[in-house]
């Protein structure tokens, strides 16, 4: 069924979506934050409120997504997104900032009630002489980084986007119940085994709820160049990501080493976008599955051979299926209740649930020249950052520049940790000659 004959009028969550739903829940409780995605796009001149407010009330997409809302419905049933034709569309809020840089405190702040409220939102910074900013953001459950880029640059109509896959179809996995319940089971017991503690994490016993910030670290051109020849050289080949992990691995354990001793391994879950190479929908809907490496204490000695830990790890992985198998689990308990599926993620780790969170966007930067008619002079994922462990690092590349987006919790790092980590990751990236 659809409606206007373009859109579903109702989109069943996926797996991976339900997963990152549960995840929000588990946030919101632990942190007072949600699982939202922001997004920042830099544009070099001035957008006015009235020509943006204008590009988006013709955009039809943009108001389907604005008008969908989580429907959980009953115990064992599917969670949906289900459009609702009569509600109004979100405000676009405007923000002043002094200087370019950052996001505004307010803005990070407000929580998204994805059951009353629109899943999508857009915020545009006017920064007095250094042209403007826009913010998009959206609920985890909705779509992935990946996914949200591709809508943006459909939504700025920076290029010719007239047969975008929004969804996938709804189809259910070809293999047997039996034998999906029996992956499903392998792979719990699996999960149990890699996170078991104790595991090496910032966390802390502190159960109050703070705010997340953010710092950026930025790297030219040619510094990029040099950081990808010097995963060459450390055995990470074309796997240039396992050595962006491997550098902040060891810069985590590093900092980590000088609160107290060092006596367990390093446990770290990855997403993996599940789109094929160069494809860029659907846009709707996380195509992503995970890898979970332990990393042993030994392999973080340094980069080196914390690289070919997680290459061999990752080959492992791989050849047991395990990435797919994992998918097979995702979408098996999407019935199950919140609560059961929440405690079930949890009681493996006492709610730690990783080290670190880490993630790479790859190279889909490249793409973002302009946006509603105006050049863009950057482009910045700020990631969703879960307590515990309350530390975060989103790797993504902006017109071939590498830059690194690290967020985290008071309650985790503090100040003088926090420098320490951008000091370690730098020189992990780079190597003694930081040129």
């Amino acid at each position: 069924m659809k409606q206007d004959g373009s859109f579903p009028s109702s989109i069943t969550l996926n797996g991976a979506d339900f997963f990152l739903l549960q995840f929000d829940r588990i946030m919101w409780k632990l942190s007072g934050q949600r699982n939202v995605c922001t997004f920042a796009v830099t544009l070099q001149e001035r957008l006015e409120y009235e020509d943006l407010e204008k590009h988006l009330s013709a955009n039809s997409a943009y108001q389907w997504v604005c008008r969908l809302r989580l429907q959980k419905g009953w115990p064992f049933t599917l969670a949906k997104w289900v459009y609702k034709a009569g509600l109004a569309l979100p405000e676009i809020e405007q923000y002043q900032l002094d200087e370019q840089g950052g996001l505004p405190e307010s803005l990070l702040k407000k929580p998204f009630n994805i059951e009353q409220q629109s899943t999508f939102k857009v915020s545009l910074v006017q920064i007095p002489g250094a042209g403007s900013q826009l913010i998009f953001s959206w609920h985890h459950a909705l779509m992935d980084a990946h996914g949200g880029e591709t809508f943006i640059r459909h939504l700025g109509g920076s290029d010719a986007m007239q047969d975008v896959e929004w969804v996938t179809s709804e189809q259910g996995s070809l293999l047997p119940l039996r034998e999906r319940a029996d992956i499903a089971l392998k792979m719990k017991e699996f999960l149990c085994d890699v996170s078991r503690l104790p595991f090496i994490s910032f966390t802390n016993k502190s159960k109050t709820k703070q705010a997340v910030y953010y710092r950026v670290l930025s790297f030219t051109q040619a510094q990029s160049e040099l950081i990808t020849e010097r995963a060459r050289k450390q055995g990470a080949g074309f796997l240039v990501s396992a050595f962006y992990l491997a550098a902040t691995a060891c810069a985590v354990a590093n900092v980590q080493s000088k609160k107290s001793p060092l006596e367990s391994d390093m446990l770290i879950p990855i997403p993996l976008d599940r789109r094929k190479r160069g494809v860029h929908s659907p846009i709707l809907g996380n195509q992503v599955t995970f890898l979970f490496y332990r990393v042993p204490l030994a392999a973080l000695s340094n980069v080196k051979t914390c690289v070919a830990e997680l290459i061999a790890q990752m080959k492992s992985l791989m050849r047991s299926e395990n990435p797919s198998h994992y998918l097979v689990m995702m979408d098996f308990l999407r019935r199950v209740p919140g609560w059961l599926y929440r405690m079930q993620l949890t009681s493996p780790t006492k709610g730690q649930m990783a080290s670190f969170y880490y993630s790479d966007t790859g190279d889909s930067l490249d793409l973002y020249d302009q946006l509603f008619g105006c050049a863009v002079a950057g482009a910045l994922h700020y990631p969703p950052n879960m307590y515990p462990p309350g530390v975060t690092f989103v790797f993504s590349r902006f017109h071939g520049a590498l830059q690194l987006t690290m967020g985290y919790m008071g309650s985790a790092l503090d100040q003088d940790e926090v420098e320490q980590l951008l000091a370690q990751l730098q020189l992990g990236l780079l190597g003694k000659t930081n040129e």
